[in-house]
């Protein structure tokens, strides 16, 4: 092993859980300022799990590449959503600042970042229906028949939570809004990830990115960025399944859908 490649090594080995660096910031510390691209280099051939080479990213704060291949994007982005950092990334919808749920520390940040009411909860995304025991919500079988209709897909729903734990998630409200997204690569980075709070990219009161430039704007270098292009599309259609029955509170994506099924339910 090169001096090179050890003084790199070295230098990932201290970056903290949560914590993120650029290969710039990496060739700099490892006393090699202009060998940044080398950087890449090193840590694409890198095979101990105790060099966590996830923790580096590109100057712009996008994502790059993981393991030797770009496909894997969304693992890196995953474990470092899991470890508490935060980022903006392409939802099933609009393009969303998301981080753990399961994290006090990270969704507070989002609040602030966000410029976010913190009485205004936040929609969660998870890889499936279980993940909902995650949050001690017990269904019954009527919001599990229409759960398991709609989900996965872009429709949000709203739960009784009642456990103290999540408290920081649901305010006085006690109750938690839900999503599974239908689209692959998200639900891969679910799994690694778990529970991510996603509210859309934007401060409040302001139109949400449809594209990565829009977001930077928002956020700079406080998180990381998936890039997908620009992402144009309605966010979720959002509904309350807390009551006796189903009740839409926003229209959105797969509006008529949800709405059509409610209606031949009533009727």
């Amino acid at each position: 092993m090169s001096r090179f490649q050890k003084k790199v090594y070295q230098v990932v080995r201290k970056i903290p859980p949560g914590r993120i660096a650029t290969y710039k910031e990496v060739a700099k510390k490892a006393g090699f300022p202009n060998a940044w691209r080398a950087v890449g280099g090193v840590l694409r051939k890198n095979k101990n799990p105790n060099i966590p080479c996830h923790r580096v990213i590109k100057s712009d704060f996008s994502i790059g590449g993981f393991q030797g291949q770009k496909r894997n994007y969304w693992k890196k982005a995953g474990l470092l959503l899991k470890e508490g950092a935060l980022g903006v990334i392409p939802t099933d919808t609009i393009y969303g600042i998301v981080g753990s749920a399961l994290d006090k520390k990270a969704v507070k940040k989002i609040y602030k970042l966000k410029r976010r009411n913190p009485k205004k909860q936040m929609i969660i995304l998870i890889s499936s229906l279980k993940e909902l025991e995650k949050f001690k919500i017990r269904t019954n079988l009527w919001q599990r028949k229409i759960l398991k209709k709609f989900w996965p897909g872009k429709i949000t729903f709203i739960l009784r939570c009642f456990s103290q734990k999540f408290s920081y998630l649901y305010q006085d409200s006690n109750s938690l809004a839900f999503r599974v997204p239908n689209k692959k690569n998200l639900l891969k980075l679910l799994s690694i990830s778990g529970p991510l709070v996603a509210p859309s990219a934007n401060w409040e009161g302001y139109a949400p990115a449809d594209t990565i430039s829009k977001a930077k704007k928002y956020f700079g270098k406080n998180v990381f960025y998936l890039n997908e292009g620009k992402k144009q599309g309605k966010p979720s259609t959002l509904v309350q399944l807390t009551g006796n029955k189903a009740k839409i509170l926003r229209k959105g994506a797969c509006f008529y859908k949800i709405s059509q099924y409610l209606k031949n339910i009533v009727e």
